[in-house]
């Protein structure tokens, strides 16, 4: 990108409010903080939540992979694991492959735990998207998937 524009800080007209990492920063961070307070209201943490959503997806998964996907640290992700065990929410087990390697699976509370949550959290994301066109949010996706690559590039080369 060779022309400055208003949200490039190094363009003399830039102003933080314009500036696309900002603005994702400041609606993550809402969006986090209404999702803790919706889901406190039903006892789960949103670490907890973050890693039932993986588990939807795709069961058993080791720890290693849930961090990857979760982006969140490993070890961050045991502990939160080791929780989740506690309360029933999910179960682990050696991989059949690599002993070494702990699965993990939802157990049968803890669907039925993801399976409540998820209306709670279809409301937050109403509100988040209220009034934005399904294109727009098509555009969107495609956008910070690209921003995305661009990074991962960046990281590699």
């Amino acid at each position: 990108m060779s022309k400055r524009t208003v949200y490039d800080p190094t363009d003399p007209a830039f102003r933080l409010e314009n500036s696309p990492f900002y603005l994702i920063a400041h609606a993550d961070f809402r969006y986090h903080q209404q999702m803790d307070e919706a889901l406190q209201h039903h006892g789960v943490s949103k670490p907890i939540y973050r890693i039932m959503t993986v588990l939807r997806e795709r069961q058993p998964v080791s720890i290693g992979t849930l961090a990857d996907v979760a982006l969140t640290k490993r070890s961050t992700v045991s502990r939160i694991v080791d929780r989740m065990v506690d309360q029933g929410l999910a179960a682990t087990a050696p991989n059949d492959a690599d002993s070494r390697i702990t699965d993990v699976t939802l157990t049968d509370a803890g669907q039925r735990t993801l399976d409540k949550l998820t209306p709670v959290v279809g409301e937050q994301l109403d509100r988040a998207f209220a009034g934005i066109a399904e294109a727009d949010m098509t555009a969107l996706l495609s956008t910070l998937r690209r921003i995305s690559s661009n990074l991962a590039k960046a990281d590699r080369g």
